[in-house]
Order: C-alpha cells, then structure tokens, then sequence
C-alpha cells in the first residue's frame, strides 16, 4: 500500500505544469512522510500527503484520498491561522 501511495505522489509530481506547480513531491526520508511532519521543508506548488487538506492543500487541483485517510494534493504553500495556532 505504501508503494501505491508514492507512486500516485510520483505521478502527480511529473505533471510539467507552468500554472504554479513545481513538479516536485515533498517527501520525508522514508519516502511517504505526511507534510505535518517535514516542518517547512515544503515548497508552495509541490505535491504533498497530508491527513489535514483543509490546511494545506491548494483547492484549484484535485484532491486524492488513500487508504491510510490521508489526501495527496498541491501544497498552497501556507498553513491556515488556526492550524498554526492549535
């Protein structure tokens, strides 16, 4: 199931796009960590996992679910006010 979570974020990552996205996945070291966990290593643009869309995820593109409960999506490059604040 891992495999298949990077592979959609693989995919959506190749996407060559000139509207803002980066083209890139953010990733932690083992290659499927959720961007609650990377800090600020995330770039606007790029793809990203998140159990939290809501707060992260930029709404012009498509949002894909997994098994695990979590969203794939284009990180908007900024977290909600409440989310930083809770």
């Amino acid at each position: 199931m891992k495999r298949s979570i990077l592979l959609s974020i693989t995919l959506l990552s190749l996407t060559a796009c000139s509207d803002g996205q980066t083209g890139k996945a953010c990733l932690g070291e083992d290659n499927y960590t959720l961007v609650e966990g990377l800090g600020d290593q995330c770039k606007a643009g790029d793809a990203i996992a998140t159990k939290y869309p809501s707060y992260f995820c930029d709404f012009n593109y498509a949002v894909a679910y997994s098994d695990y409960n979590a969203a794939m999506c284009i990180y908007s490059g900024k977290k909600k006010v409440e989310r930083i604040e809770g």
